[in-house]
């Protein structure tokens, strides 16, 4: 006789409050459930307060694990009810799927009568999630129709007011005012770039001074930690339309990993006051023809990275990772020197960090794919395959029975991990060595150079991203 099934228990609720399933109920019923069906609870992923509907199975935290590194060890997914696990039809059918691909696993409510592993239980399930789904579409357009109506009226419905304004009370609601201490200092920075000044100069004379940086201003510093002023967050602050007193909000750049500040405007088209300008019209002008006066070709985000081997290379000293830094300096005959080093993210010249710099291709990128290649070069790149138990046939109309588990098989590649990196570009080698969970702790040679940290299952990390 076979071994009974082994469930794993998922429970997912969105918000805790009291009109919602709390997960200890959600687990008590799914307990008794697998009870009554003789199966045996191998686990339990609990994911509070995530979304079904933004965040799928196979993304969240704890669930995503047993998924796809500890899905041997389980027969089937019992969960309390379906839209607790799924609320759009497509991750359902990409979990049907799933759950074929690895053994056929079975997928179950507790507390809905359906069975995922007949054709009418799958289309149970599929109608099932599509009210789930139309559910949660028609709370998201209730919740985005909200959004639109504050976003176009004078309230301020964020937390921290933008650098300059401060928040006051009326008729039971927030709305901006020009705050007279952080306001001077975003007039003194405009007529300081106006007048030629670049705007790293007037961080490092606000540091100096002890001008308080936007984060102690808005009271984020209850650690006790030295924010400092950042080129990149002054420029943010000073070319945002919010300092004229117009209303704001975050918008993605297409081809860009970062998002800009745009002018939110009412029905017929017009920009939205909130407050009085800190500065005037022909002030924001002057100040952001400087601005662009002053920035370079150079200095636009590029769409990858530009540090090589970014979120592998860590600083030996502190652990932060190490980065990519250009400096431009303006020669007498009006040509550029640019200088690239990688260095520390922490702040320069401070006691927790040694301040290491190095030179790109000749302090990184060669000693290391040298130091890698040579320490695990001549191991095998292998990719992951599931692999079902196997049963018997029947024997003297006894049912069939398993003889082995399922397990993970990892299938050569025919080529070794030397014959991959070599053979790649160093944005695709970084990309494999953080899927394999290898660092580089970086130390001038002086002090000992470079130290790998490779964990021993590096390769079966991998062979987890090349199914």
């Amino acid at each position: 006789m076979g071994r009974s099934h082994r469930a794993l228990i998922t429970v997912r609720p969105t918000v805790r409050t009291e009109s919602t399933t709390s997960p200890e109920r959600q687990i008590e019923e799914c307990r008794s459930y697998c009870e009554s069906r003789g199966w045996e609870v191998v686990g339990i992923a609990r994911d509070l307060s995530v979304s079904a509907t933004a965040v799928p199975p196979w993304q969240r935290p704890e669930l995503s694990r047993w998924l796809d590194e500890r899905a041997p060890e389980f027969d089937v997914v019992v969960f309390w009810r379906l839209d607790r696990f799924v609320r759009r039809v497509g991750d359902l059918h990409k979990m049907i799927e799933w759950a074929e691909t690895h053994g056929g696993k079975g997928l179950v409510s507790a507390t809905e009568p359906f069975d995922l592993t007949s054709p009418t239980g799958r289309a149970t399930a599929t109608m099932i999630a599509t009210f789930a789904q139309m559910e949660a579409r028609a709370a998201a357009e209730r919740v985005a129709s909200a959004r639109a109506h504050l976003l176009i009226s004078a309230r301020w419905g964020g937390s921290s007011p933008p650098f300059g304004y401060r928040t006051y009370a009326r008729d039971g609601a927030r709305y901006l005012e020009i705050n007279p201490e952080t306001a001077t200092v975003v007039r003194e920075a405009a007529r300081r770039v106006i007048g030629g000044e670049p705007v790293n100069a007037v961080c490092r004379d606000f540091e100096a001074r002890g001008v308080p940086a936007p984060a102690d201003t808005y009271r984020r510093n209850k650690s006790g930690k030295d924010f400092i002023w950042y080129p990149r967050t002054l420029k943010g602050i000073l070319t945002s339309p919010t300092l004229l007193g117009w209303k704001t909000r975050s918008e993605d750049v297409p081809g860009r990993r970062y998002k800009t500040r745009v002018l939110v405007r009412d029905q017929a088209g017009d920009p939205v006051r909130v407050a009085e300008g800190v500065l005037e019209q022909e002030t924001f002008d002057r100040l952001q023809s400087a601005l662009a006066d002053s920035a370079s070709p150079s200095s636009r985000r590029p769409a990858t990275p530009r540090t090589p081997l970014l979120g592998v290379i860590k600083c030996g000293g502190c652990g932060k990772n190490l980065q990519l830094h250009t400096t431009r300096k303006r020669r007498k005959d009006g040509t550029y020197r640019i200088t690239e080093k990688i260095r520390c993210l922490s702040r320069a010249g401070s006691p927790a960090c040694p301040g290491y710099v190095f030179v790109p291709d000749e302090d990184i990128i060669t000693p290391i794919l040298g130091m890698l290649v040579d320490a695990v070069g001549h191991t095998s790149v292998v990719r992951r395959e599931y692999v079902p138990r196997t049963r018997t046939k029947s024997e003297a109309g006894n049912p069939p029975h398993a003889v082995d588990e399922d397990r993970w098989q990892f299938v050569p590649l025919g080529s070794t991990f030397a014959e991959r990196w070599l053979s790649m570009g160093i944005a695709e080698v970084g990309e494999d060595l953080i899927r394999a969970g290898i660092a580089i702790r970086c130390h001038p040679r002086e002090r000992g150079g470079h130290v790998p940290e490779i964990p021993g299952d590096f390769q079966q990390r991998l062979a987890g991203f090349l199914m």
